[in-house]
């Protein structure tokens, strides 16, 4: 188990941050960009970050057909913008 203080970072008005250290991120094969779970216990006042296969199926499931639509019309918008 590796152990490490980190603080809290404001973010924005409305969130705060942590980091993680980059030699932790490379032992667990993540990279920038990749979905992860957060599970928050307020009994034991913990905070537990994964990474798994299943966490990117949540993340497709909740993207509705509007937000497909929204995204294809856009990428039309950007390619007609480029020429």
């Amino acid at each position: 188990m590796i152990e490490e203080k980190r603080k809290l970072i404001k973010f924005s008005n409305y969130s705060l941050c942590v980091t993680l250290p980059k030699s932790v991120i490379t032992k667990l094969k993540w990279g920038k960009g990749d979905v992860v779970l957060m599970r928050v216990s307020e009994n034991t006042k913990e905070i537990v970050i994964s990474k798994n296969k299943n966490t990117d199926k949540i993340f497709d499931a909740k993207e509705t057909k509007s937000t497909q639509k929204n995204k294809a019309a856009t990428q039309e918008n950007n390619k007609k913008a480029r020429w």
